[in-house]
């Protein structure tokens, strides 16, 4: 039986593996596209007019702690379960098939898509948003830094799906890394602002079922579209998808938040946001 120190020996190193897990690539990304090119690749912004401050990160970065401090202990909970057997987690890849091997990982992505999809609409009901969701929409121009700028209670959310995934499907250390992985790149790109997939590729078979970083831009502004995560499958099913421009496109009628006003009138929000 593990001692008490030991455990909180793997707890402190679940908690430097979350902060170096957030922090290493959103600040490669924001160094290399808002500091190093951010003259060269202004063309590729997608809110040309608006330009998040330093209040705006300072609040995304103080939620995106919050939030780890949340995943540290769900990356916890699922190492301890999976060391001791509790998971569907295995550890030599001779227990499956090389094919399962490879599989486990769009497996995980499929599934994990759709359970956000539906998650993210009941964080859009009214209540939910207003007292949980809204943390994550106080940016409506979103940086990088914003990735896990989440309200405790969404934290949770996110990090229930991931403890549930590793009960329910096999999935080996390697393939649970790069799920991950493939995760956070996703996700600091979908809120980083800049849009670098041309149109005519975004088009293309293999493309036009994947989010884009202009579709989640969109949602950030718009609030009531543009629900899934990785793929579009989910918003053309149930008609929830706004690929438009934000000039051209106009909000969904009934959406069930108040969008833009809930954030401005009711919390008089300070979003950080430098118009030009």
């Amino acid at each position: 039986m593990q001692t008490l120190s030991t455990l909180l020996t793997h707890l402190a190193a679940t908690f430097t593996i979350m902060l170096l897990y957030y922090f290493v690539p959103v600040i490669i990304f924001y160094y290399i596209v808002y500091k190093k090119n951010k003259g060269k690749w202004k063309h590729f912004k997608i809110q040309q007019n608006i330009h998040p401050g330093s209040p705006q990160i300072r609040r995304e970065i103080k939620d995106s702690l919050s939030a780890t401090v949340i995943f540290s202990f769900a990356g916890f909970f699922m190492y301890e379960a999976a060391i001791r057997g509790y998971t569907k987690m295995y550890f030599s890849i001779s227990d499956y098939s090389k094919l399962y091997f490879v599989l486990s990982l769009f497996i995980n992505i499929f599934v994990n898509d759709t359970i956000f999809y539906w998650a993210h609409r009941f964080m859009h009901l009214k209540w939910v948003f207003r007292h949980i969701h809204l943390t994550h929409h106080k940016s409506t121009s979103p940086t990088p830094f914003g990735v896990l700028a989440f309200h405790p209670g969404e934290a949770i959310i996110h990090s229930t799906v991931y403890i549930v995934l590793i009960f329910l499907f096999p999935i080996h250390p390697i393939m649970f890394g790069a799920f991950h992985l493939y995760n956070l790149i996703s996700n600091v790109a979908g809120h980083g602002g800049y849009e670098f997939m041309p149109d005519k590729l975004a088009r293309h078979w293999f493309f036009n079922w994947q989010n884009t970083v202009t579709n989640h831009d969109v949602h950030h502004k718009k609030f009531n579209c543009n629900y899934g995560n990785y793929f579009l499958i989910w918003d053309k099913l149930m008609n929830t998808l706004e690929n438009k421009s934000l000039q051209n496109s106009k909000p969904y009628k009934g959406q069930l938040n108040q969008g833009l006003k809930v954030v401005e009138k009711d919390l008089k929000l300070d979003t950080g946001l430098q118009a030009k």
